[in-house]
């Protein structure tokens, strides 16, 4: 449990000390686009983002953070909303392989994503039947909630931390990492 904490601890202030860095630096200066009716830069958004994800899960009943990877399609249908697909595969032996969820995005500022979604979370078990080991698949259902924010590289990508809590029944995984993002 120790450990979760500290993941969830330096997730948290490594965001938080990216979201403070993003800033303008010195001498540098912002000058803003037309607005819209919002009071936002009018700046045009692209609809699709394909993204990749590399990071950490940790679950709250195990006392070990395992690699995950994963990808993402989000298709915007206006500047603030959006379907999201995501697919991760889990490496380690946290009894969570793969999983798969739909949901939507809000997007309140630039550059800011405000995620839920649900799904379905594959573990490959190996159960005992007649004295015989055999591997099973069990699926279960998976509600996700998380943030991510992504630092504009060029017009088209970027690159930021991802934070996501999913709860499969009693069971909380957390995962953190950095996420990439084309939109096209």
């Amino acid at each position: 449990m120790a450990r979760l904490r500290r993941f969830v601890v330096t997730g948290i202030l490594s965001t938080i000390l990216m979201l403070l860095a993003s800033g303008p630096l010195v001498g540098q200066e912002h000058v803003p686009g037309p607005e819209d009716e919002t009071g936002e830069s009018a700046h045009e958004f692209h609809p699709n983002h394909f993204g990749g994800f590399l990071g950490g899960s940790a679950r709250s009943d195990v006392d070990e953070v395992a690699l995950t990877m994963g990808l993402e399609y989000a298709r915007r249908f206006s500047r603030r909303w959006a379907v999201a697909i995501y697919t991760e595969l889990v490496s380690s032996q946290l009894e969570r392989d793969v999983v798969v969820a739909v949901g939507a995005a809000y997007y309140p500022m630039s550059g800011l994503a405000l995620v839920l979604a649900a799904g379905v979370e594959g573990a490959d078990k190996t159960v005992e039947h007649n004295g015989e080991t055999e591997e099973e698949t069990e699926l279960a259902f998976m509600l996700r909630v998380g943030a991510a924010y992504v630092f504009q590289i060029t017009p088209t990508a970027g690159l930021g931390p991802t934070l996501f809590v999913d709860q499969v029944g009693d069971r909380t995984t957390i995962v953190l990492g950095l996420g990439m993002v084309v939109g096209f």
